[in-house]
This record gives structure tokens, sequence and C-alpha cells, in this order.
């Protein structure tokens, strides 16, 4: 088996890979000693990065307590790095083979291990395709906190029936219609989910805002 040693991974409990750059300093961190390199093909990588898939149970049993951390609390029990000649990824399973969390690399860690590996041939593992992650992998992590954030306070306040409030962001949005409040709410909800944009964040701001005057 091929290992790599000593690399930072921030392992985020999110459906869309977060790339380095958009880190936090309150992310934990893992500085990890040893954790085992899997070269793939470039569709297994789009299928790893893209959707949640789940591993055989031969897979987990190769893997098995191979990623070790400098500190005891940083050893994962199902870890490993997923690569092709493009892209680095780190992988958490669960005891049932689900993809638990992914995590980038920095810049320079990824391009030395994708310096080592032109020479070793694809591994080649069995994992069902479960469904897709998010479609929405342009927005930024900030932006995917606003959209889940408006998500939760309109379906709120529609099932409150704090109808005043509701047909006020929906208008901010949308306009003036006289679609029905039910036909309004699938409409709002619909398009942040699928459509999510600059007038989305300018609606989670007015939100937040009527909460601070409060």
């Amino acid at each position: 088996m091929i290992y790599i040693y000593d690399l930072l991974l921030n392992f985020i409990d999110d459906d869309r890979l977060i790339e380095f750059y958009e880190w936090d300093s309150k992310d934990g961190l893992e500085h990890i000693k040893k954790i085992p390199l899997f070269k793939i093909s470039s569709i297994d990588m789009n299928n790893i990065i893209n959707s949640n898939i789940k591993v055989s149970k031969m897979f987990l049993n190769k893997i098995k307590n191979q990623t070790i951390g400098y500190k005891k609390t940083s050893n994962i029990k199902y870890g490993t790095l997923f690569c092709d000649m493009n892209k680095v990824v780190g992988v958490e399973f669960s005891d049932d083979g689900s993809v638990i969390c992914r995590s980038s690399l920095l810049l320079d860690e990824e391009e030395d291990i994708l310096d080592e590996v032109s020479l070793f041939e694809d591994y080649d593992f069995s994992y069902k395709v479960l469904d897709n992650v998010d479609k929405n992998i342009f927005l930024t992590r900030k932006e995917v906190f606003k959209r889940r954030y408006l998500l939760k306070e309109i379906e709120s306040i529609y099932k409150d029936k704090y109808y005043d409030k509701f047909n006020y962001l929906y208008e901010e949005v949308f306009g003036k219609d006289n679609k029905k409040i039910e036909n309004k709410y699938k409409r709002i909800i619909e398009d942040i989910k699928n459509n999510y944009n600059y007038k989305y964040n300018n609606l989670y701001n007015i939100v937040r805002l009527s909460y601070q005057k409060k």
C-alpha cells in the first residue's frame, strides 16, 4: 500500500468539497502522520467529489486504522487519500462504507503528491453511487451557509404564518404578484435551492438586520 506522510487535512461535515482557500481558523485541522493513498481514474474522482458513494467492506478492511495522526484524536478508523492526475482528496468513511466527510489539501502538499503518482497504476475499487451532492457546487462556503440559513428562516416564517413578513421577503426577490401564499412559498424555496445568487445574499442581510433591530 502507498502511504503519504506529514500533511494537514480539514475534514468538514459538508456535502461539498471545501477547497483550502475557504478553510476557516475555527476548523479542526488534523495533522496527519501517515495516510494511505490510492490513484484512481478521473471518472472515479469525479464521483468521489460530486456524489455520495458507498465503498465495499473489503475496501474498508484494507484501510482500517491506517490513518494515524500526530495526536491520538487525529487517528481515523477509515480514512484515505484518493488522487487522479489533477486532484487529491481525503475521505473519511463510516462503518457501513458511506462517506462521512471530505478534505481538500493545501496547494503545495497536493502538488507534491501529484508529482509522485505519475508512474503509479490506477487502483480499481468497487463502490456504489448513492446520489449526487449539492447542485450549487460553485457557491462559496459563506454562500452555502447563507442559503441554509435563509431556507430555515423562510420555512419557519411560513410555518408560523407570519405572512406579512413572508410577503415582504418574497417581494424583495420577485416583486408583487397575485400568486397564492402556498405557491409563493414553493417558488422561493425552489429558487433558493437551485438558483442562489446575489439577490439572496441581500435577502440574508435583510433578515439578519431585522433581528438586530429587535
